[in-house]
């Protein structure tokens, strides 16, 4: 029990420490675009936009999923539970994730069937499958190919098989240490895993010889 809680503690320590640096970063930029002495380009402003953006959808997803931790945690409070359509929130993070899925030309095959349902809290099931969807483009080179299969369905549960083709070699993904913390891609895929165990749910995480990425994932259906 105390070293889960150290554990959990340096855990949150590391990513306070990132939401202080992106939110620093964002007044930053905000700062240098009010000021008339800067004298930007109309480059220089498109740029100093697009880094605002993008940290603030970082910084956005990072309090989603401290949110969601607690909501999980205190399941009295906040959660609630309703049958959810897999197929319609693929298609949301599909959409949600086009612009940086274009620019990496990531494909992504949803091989999934419309009677396919899960019996969650929204909230929960979109930051899993968003979380899993995030980590696999970060960590996956340019052309790759990342496939969302349901395997296996019963009354009590759903299984999902996700493949991706991440065309990295072996070694980059194996220093990814989800205990140490040793990478910012780690970040995704540990909210993934606590989200999808707490639930009810399972999850299996593994890297091929060739660098692939496989994830079993079951998600409860009561």
């Amino acid at each position: 029990m105390k070293d889960n809680i150290t554990e959990k503690e340096r855990f949150f320590s590391k990513v306070s420490h990132d939401l202080r640096g992106s939110f620093t970063s964002i007044l930053g930029f905000s700062d240098i675009l009010c000021d008339p002495k800067e004298k930007l380009s109309e480059t220089e402003i498109h740029e100093f936009s697009k880094r605002i953006g993008n940290q603030s959808k970082e910084s956005y997803e990072l309090l989603v999923n401290f949110i969601n931790w607690l909501k999980l945690e205190n399941y009295d409070y906040g959660l609630t539970n309703e049958k959810l359509d897999l197929l319609d929130i693929m298609y949301e993070l599909k959409s949600y994730h086009k612009k940086v899925l274009s620019k990496k030309s990531v494909t992504v095959e949803i091989k999934m069937s419309e009677l396919d349902y899960v019996f969650m809290d929204y909230e929960i099931l979109y930051s899993i499958l968003n979380n899993i969807l995030l980590f696999l483009i970060k960590s996956c080179n340019n052309n790759s190919v990342l496939t969302f299969k349901t395997i296996g369905n019963s009354d009590k549960s759903i299984r999902i098989d996700i493949y991706a083709s991440c065309r990295r070699d072996s070694e980059f993904l194996h220093n990814i240490d989800l205990r140490n913390l040793n990478n910012q891609l780690s970040f995704p895929i540990i909210f993934a895993i606590k989200f999808t165990e707490q639930c009810g749910g399972k999850f299996n995480f593994n890297f091929s010889a060739d660098g692939n990425a496989s994830i079993k994932l079951v998600l409860p259906k009561i």
